[in-house]
C-alpha cells in the first residue's frame, strides 16, 4: 500500500508540474495577443531574364528541274504471248517507263508517300496556313480521285498562289500520284 501511495504524490507532483508549465504557456499566449501586428513588408523579387536569342530560320526551297522527255522513234508493234515473249522469238517485251516518270519522278500509289519530311513541314506552312488536319484531309481527299484534273479542280478551291515554289513542288507531287 505504502507503494501505491507513493505512486500517487509522484503523480500530483507531474500534475503541479504540468500545471506550471501551463500557465506559463498561458501568460505567454497573453502577452503574444496584446502586441500589435507587425506592419506588412514589401518584398521585391528581381528575377533577372537573359535577353531573348533571336532565331534566324532560313528556308531554302529548290526549284524542280524540268527535263525533256527522250524523243523515242515508234517501233512496230509486236504483241506478247501468254508466256511474255514476242512472235518474232526476239526475247520478253519490258515495260519502259512512262516520259512522265523522268520528269516528276517515280509514281506513287499514295501521295503521301512522294511527300519528304521537309516537303510536309513546308506544305503545311505555305499552302495549309500550319492546320495539319487540313493538310491530312486533303491528302487522303486527293489519294481517292482518279485524275490529275480532278486533283487540280479540288485544289484550286484553296486559292493557292501558283506562283510559289511550294505550289509547284506540290503540283509535281500531284503528277507522281496520278501520272
Amino acid at each position: 500500500m505504502n507503494e501505491l501511495i507513493k505512486y500517487f504524490e509522484s503523480l500530483e507532483e507531474r500534475i503541479a508540474t504540468l500545471e506550471a508549465q501551463l500557465a506559463t504557456l498561458e501568460a505567454e499566449m497573453d502577452e503574444l495577443k496584446s502586441r500589435p501586428a507587425p506592419e506588412p513588408q514589401v518584398v521585391e523579387k528581381i528575377v533577372e531574364v537573359e535577353k531573348p536569342v533571336e532565331v534566324i530560320k532560313e528556308v531554302i526551297v529548290e526549284k524542280p528541274v524540268e527535263v525533256a522527255a527522250p524523243v523515242a522513234e515508234p517501233e512496230p508493234e509486236v504483241s506478247p504471248d501468254e508466256t511474255g515473249e514476242t512472235p518474232d522469238g526476239k526475247g520478253q517485251i519490258e515495260e519502259v517507263a512512262s516520259p512522265k516518270a523522268a520528269v516528276y519522278g517515280k509514281a506513287v500509289d499514295d501521295i503521301r508517300l512522294a511527300i519528304s519530311l521537309g516537303d510536309r513541314f513546308l506544305y503545311q506552312r505555305e499552302l495549309f496556313s500550319q492546320n495539319a488536319e487540313l493538310m491530312q484531309k486533303t491528302l487522303t481527299e486527293l489519294n481517292a480521285l482518279n485524275s490529275f484534273d480532278e486533283a487540280m479542280n479540288y485544289i484550286n478551291r484553296f486559292g493557292w498562289d501558283t506562283e510559289s515554289n511550294s505550289y509547284q513542288q506540290f503540283i509535281v507531287t500531284l503528277h507522281r500520284r496520278f501520272g
